[in-house]
């Protein structure tokens, strides 16, 4: 089974030169020391052309069209970034890279290049905005990047030389298992404080109601062996416990689990993931979430409604987005967690699940 560790590979570092750059390298030259990594700056000059059409940002499929100012020159960024990089590196090895065309290209091209174990991308507010289009570099390279994406908010630094809370998001799935697995692999190399395990369900008030007139009609149809009476409150109660006894049950069964115990909280949540992310990175001052891929459209239309992205940006925490990999899937499908968990079904396996567990009822 391949788990992804960050530990002494390459680390490309995606940068704009403007005021918050200093931060996002100095959020990148703190990990870079605690993984014993190189740096590599890539800088994209000229970036690719956009245009407007039907009210989205597309790239310029005219190669041959004239740029767009950039006030930068090839060799003045270079020198300002050498610069930046000899005033924050100290004892980091640093490569500066100043390359043309559209920036998630590149820094992928470039990680692939250096073996790299990792792309670090900054990210602005969006001012409310519910979706990313055209060229959004980090979110675009958080759905397609061939290694784990780290996108960290561009006014804010995170010292990854302090031991850290950690949030790593698990869909109960394939893919959560392999992000949980390399969750705690990082959490390991950075000696994090505490580490948060969690899942979302999505359900509000409405859901549950429904779920219970739904299991009301199946004991009537005689599709429930049982008719169980349940209120709304009770149910709720279920569930989190259900979902924690799971969190707790991958946990357990993953290679980190004696190293880490102590510092293990499991936290269920049934409601908006965004609040949900918002509550509990405020109580527990989470400064880095982990989920996997699962939360993104393609076709660079990226939205956010599955991400915790205004909880991000309210508590200038971290994003590591951890791409699936194909043995994480093919791990799964002769496992018992495949019976024990899928995380499409969601609601729809409520009934069973509550038959199932008579004695929590």
């Amino acid at each position: 089974m391949k788990i992804w560790k960050a530990q002494k590979k390459p680390i490309v570092v995606g940068m704009r030169i403007d005021d918050h750059e200093n931060l996002l390298l100095q959020s990148s030259m703190a990990l870079a020391k605690k993984l014993q990594s190189r740096v590599e700056l890539v800088h994209c000059f000229e970036s690719a052309i956009a245009w407007s059409s039907a009210g989205e940002i597309l790239p310029n499929p005219t190669s041959q069209a004239t740029p767009q100012a950039n006030p930068w020159s090839k060799e003045r960024a270079r020198s300002i970034l050498k610069a930046l990089a000899h005033a924050t590196s100290e004892d980091v090895d640093v490569h500066v890279h100043i390359e043309r065309g559209d920036p998630a290209e590149n820094l992928g091209r470039i990680a692939k290049d250096v073996s790299s174990g990792l792309i670090i991308c900054g990210i602005r507010e969006q001012d409310e905005a519910r979706a990313f289009k055209g060229l959004s570099t980090a979110l675009s390279l958080a759905f397609y990047a061939p290694v784990p994406v780290l996108i960290l908010p561009a006014n804010t630094a995170i010292d990854f030389q302090e031991p850290l809370n950690i949030l790593i998001a698990d869909s109960l799935g394939g893919e959560g298992w392999h992000v949980l697995e390399s969750g705690l692999q990082l959490a390991r190399t950075l000696d994090c404080e505490a580490v948060y395990h969690t899942h979302v369900l999505k359900a509000n008030a409405m859901d549950i109601e429904q779920t219970l007139r739904d299991m009301a009609e199946s004991a009537k149809q005689g599709r429930m062996s049982r008719e169980i009476r349940l209120t709304p409150d009770l149910l709720q109660k279920t569930l989190l416990q259900k979902i924690n006894e799971e969190l707790f049950y991958r946990f357990h069964n993953t290679s980190s689990c004696k190293d880490l115990l102590r510092r293990y909280h499991p936290i269920a949540a049934l409601g908006d993931i965004d609040s949900e992310f918002n509550r509990m990175m405020e109580n527990s001052g989470i400064r880095l979430v982990i989920m996997g891929r699962h939360q993104f459209f393609a076709n660079r239309r990226l939205t956010l409604d599955h991400i915790p992205y205004q909880a991000l940006m309210q508590n200038r925490a971290g994003l590591l987005v951890i791409p699936s990999f194909e043995e994480s899937r093919n791990r799964l499908q002769d496992n018992e967690w495949e019976a024990r968990t899928n995380a499409d079904k969601e609601l729809s396996d409520i009934p069973q699940a509550c038959e199932a567990y008579p004695d929590n009822l």
